[in-house]
Parts: C-alpha cells; structure tokens; sequence
C-alpha cells in the first residue's frame, strides 16, 4: 500500500473531492476523450479551446475565489493570471479554464511542458493517469464493457491445440490472464445483482422501484454483462471444450516438453531449472481448469439472483401499487407514510417528526376494565381486576331427568334430518310440480342445504318417492358450490 503513494501524487484525487468536483471530473474526461482522438502529443492549447467549446455552460457555475476555499495548504493555490472585469465573458471563461488546467496539472493529473524549439507547451499524461481516466470514462459511459474472453480463450487455444507452433506458451499466458478477467467479470456481475437488490429494500415509491429496474439494473448490469456473458460468450458451450484441450495438454509429456522448450526462450525463464519451469507450466494450466469450473458453477448462482432480484421488482411494485381499501391497507399506507418521513429526515428524533406525532395524537390507548356495580354510579372509580374462584352452579337436575333432557336433545336433532324431515322439504319445494332442479329448492340456511343433499342420495337409494338425475357437476347457487340436479315425481303403479 505504501508503494502506491510512491507512484502517484498524494493530491491526485482531491479535485473529485472539492466543491466544484463535477467541473473537474468533466475536464479529466475531455483530457481522455482528446487523448484518444490525437493518440500523440497533446497541446495545451487545444485543450484549452476543447474546454472552452464543449464547457462554456457548465464552467458558468464555476467561481475560482470560492473554489480555493478548498485549498488545505499553499502548495494547492493557484493564483489568477491577471483580474478580469465581470462583464468580460470571454475572458472570465479564458481565465477559468486556464486556472482548471494548471490546478490538474498541480495535483499530478499530467504534466505541462514547453518545447525549446518551438515554445509550444504540450500536456504529457503519465500511465497511472491514463488508467485513471480511462476508468472515469467507463463510469460515465453507456456502452457494454464486457468482451467476449470465453470464446477467444477457446478459439486461441483450440487454433494451437490443432497447430502446435511456437505460440503455444503465449497463447497459455493469454489464456491465464483472461480466465482471470472472466472470474473479475462474474464477481462483479454477482455484486452489481446483491448491490440493487439491497437497494430495492429500501424504495418504498413504485416508480423509484421502476426506474431502478429498466434504466439503471438494464443498462448498467444486464446489458452490459448479464447478457452479453450470457448469449454472445456462453459459458456453457465453450468451458467444457476449453477444459478438455487443457486436459489434453496436461497429459501430454509431448505438449509439455513443447510448452517448456518455448517458455525457455522468454528472459523471466531463462535463469530458472527446467523442472521449475515444468512445475509452473502445470499450475497455469491447472489454474485456468479451476477458473473456468469455477465460473460455470458461479454462473448458475447468477442466474437465479437475477431472477430472484427480477421476480423481487414486481412484488415490490405490486406491493407499492396495489389500492387496498380494507383497514389493513389504511394501516399500510400510514406505515409507509411514516417510513418515507423517517428515511426523509434521519437527523430528527421521532417526537421531532411531524406524521409521527399527529399520529400518536390520533391513537387513544385504554387498559382492560370491567363493570360492576361501582361503574353505574358517580363518582367512577378504577380498580385492578382481580382473581377470584368461579361460582358453583346449582345442580338441582335428578340423574334420571339428567337422561331424559338428554334424550330429547339427541331426539330434536335426529328429526331435523330424518327420512319424513327431507321427503317434507322435498314436498314442499315440489309442491304440485313433477320435476325441479337444484335452481328450485329454496336454501336460506346451513339446514335446508344438508336436507337437499340428503334429498340426493335419499332419492337415488329409492327411500323417497323421486328421482334424482345429475345435470351438472359444479354450480353455484345461494353461495354454495353444489352440484346440479334435477328432482322427478315417481309416478303411482296401478294395480
């Protein structure tokens, strides 16, 4: 770690730390996009004239006075050239961006050089610098950033499988520092996935919950990697063939000693025994093996975390959505509202929040009571409830009276559903008719209900006079599902 400050300024990212971050962000990405446009020397002036074309209107916010309030020592102040007059646009603007280039040029960004010959200054940009703004560019970039290194690590692999040249070694190495990149690239995706579910707990508007889905998660996660590592560079049609040609050259003493003769010739070997050489020839290729099986199971994992987070955003929309009028969505909607009000103010305490308060304002909570003889004359008065034993009932009931009431009660229960009770019922839904159907019979309660069904199977076991014949499997009628049937009167045998 301490190498690190050895290698880059110690105030390279203070201007991502200012006031003003955003305008010095912009000025290190332009820096980047006209690197990649002259892809040679670059001239302070154009940058200059690129700074001042592309941000006249995002530099109009920017205030040098106020901007070195952020300076920590003198060696971070920049002093202004020359005062200019406030109603001089052109040379505010001229000013400012003169200022932003020499302040970058004082934290290390890049260094500002002139030439003797021709007393033109040119910016030279070192390589920690040049990494760091090409990252910033990705950052703020829409476009996919994952290459297909699954299929290019077999199609390399399989071309030398089939050759065997003098590129085999190399192409090992390529192999090597690209199942590296695929397992950075997985690791990522799994902790972009975890990084919006996470966040998905903590929405409580659906339109937030949808914006997050379909115009970040969409555009930063699965288009950019999701997909692409999922379609174009499928990890399950082209792992298994890569494993296998490794497999191949791991078993091969032909191959090895082929791999050995030409990684021999590179300088980093050529002080090292052969036997060591071997040894590390074996792990890379093991490596690689244990990379790419590790990736197909990892894969599986991210798949259902993308549809576990998937299936996540549309029960928090739904949840978040829906219009329950019972009181159990009342209560919801007051606890959602109290949630977005502490989220919305996390310095205040909960007797400081207003919703909070107008609601435990509006709750009346009362202690469990009872009512004796006290509570029907003033003055009330409260007392504690307290335990008492349960009065004794009075058995004035003989034995034999006992069984007789009891007998009754069995008896009264057994008429309401004996074979006379269902053929009145039946009669009396039939009245002078030959023939009903279930739409017919009057059901205005549990009782009369048990009755038709008893009607049913007493007709068709021929203990009443009718006949029962099904219509219908499943209808329903009066509140029930029940099947449909049609009652006919049995017609009088003459003898």
């Amino acid at each position: 770690m301490t190498r690190l400050f050895e290698k880059i300024p110690e105030d390279l990212f203070s201007p991502l730390s200012r006031k003003y971050k955003s305008i010095y962000a912009f000025s290190l990405i332009s820096l980047y996009h006209l690197l990649r446009l002259y892809k040679t020397d670059i001239k302070k002036t154009d940058y200059v004239n690129l700074l001042k074309s592309k941000g006249e209107e995002i530099l109009s916010l920017f205030n040098v006075e106020t901007d070195q309030l952020d300076d920590t020592d003198d060696s971070e102040k920049i002093a202004l050239e020359t005062k200019i007059p406030l109603d001089d646009t052109e040379a505010q603007l001229n000013d400012k961006v003169n200022y932003i280039v020499r302040k970058l040029a004082k934290f290390g960004w890049y260094i500002i050089s002139k030439n003797p010959k021709n007393n033109v200054e040119y910016i030279f940009i070192p390589a920690y610098s040049i990494k760091l703004l090409q990252i910033l560019d990705e950052l703020t970039s829409d476009i996919g950033s994952y290459l297909p290194l699954v299929h290019q690590t077999y199609a390399e692999l399989k071309m030398e499988d089939e050759k065997e040249d003098d590129y085999m070694y190399r192409s090992l190495l390529n192999a090597r520092q690209n199942a590296d990149s695929i397992e950075m690239s997985v690791t990522l995706l799994r902790q972009q996935i975890c990084v919006f579910g996470n966040k998905l707990t903590s929405v409580l508007d659906p339109n937030v919950a949808l914006k997050q889905h379909f115009d970040e998660y969409r555009i930063d996660v699965s288009d950019k990697y999701y997909h692409p590592m999922k379609t174009f560079d499928s990890l399950g049609l082209y792992s298994q063939p890569t494993i296998a040609i490794l497999n191949k050259w791991l078993k091969s003493e032909r191959i090895l000693t082929l791999l050995v003769r030409e990684a021999k010739t590179e300088p980093a070997n050529r002080e090292k025994e052969e036997a060591e050489v071997v040894k590390e020839i074996i792990k890379t290729i093991q490596d690689i093996i244990d990379i790419f099986s590790r990736i197909t199971s990892a894969f599986n994992d991210i798949d259902s975390a993308n549809a576990n987070y998937t299936e996540a955003v549309q029960r928090k929309v739904n949840y978040l959505s829906s219009t329950d009028k019972t009181v159990k969505g009342k209560v919801d909607r007051i606890i959602l509202a109290l949630a977005n009000e502490i989220k919305s103010n996390p310095a205040l305490t909960y007797e400081e929040l207003p919703i909070l308060s107008k609601a435990t304002d509006s709750c009346a909570f009362y202690r469990q009571g009872y009512i004796d003889s006290f509570s029907l004359t003033m003055p009330f008065r409260r007392s504690q409830i307290e335990e008492s034993e349960p009065l004794p009932l009075e058995d004035d009931i003989d034995f034999g009276e006992q069984a007789e009431l009891m007998n009754q009660v069995f008896d009264n229960e057994l008429n309401r559903f004996s074979d006379s009770a269902i053929l009145e019922f039946i009669d009396n839904n039939m009245k002078d008719k030959d023939e009903i159907t279930t739409y017919d019979v009057k059901i205005d309660n549990t009782d009369q209900l048990v009755l038709m069904i008893l009607g049913i199977l007493k007709a068709m076991l021929g203990v009443i006079p009718y006949q029962a014949t099904k219509i219908s499997d499943r209808i329903e009628y009066c509140g029930y599902y029940m099947p449909l049937y049609k009652f006919t009167r049995k017609k009088k045998t003459v003898r």
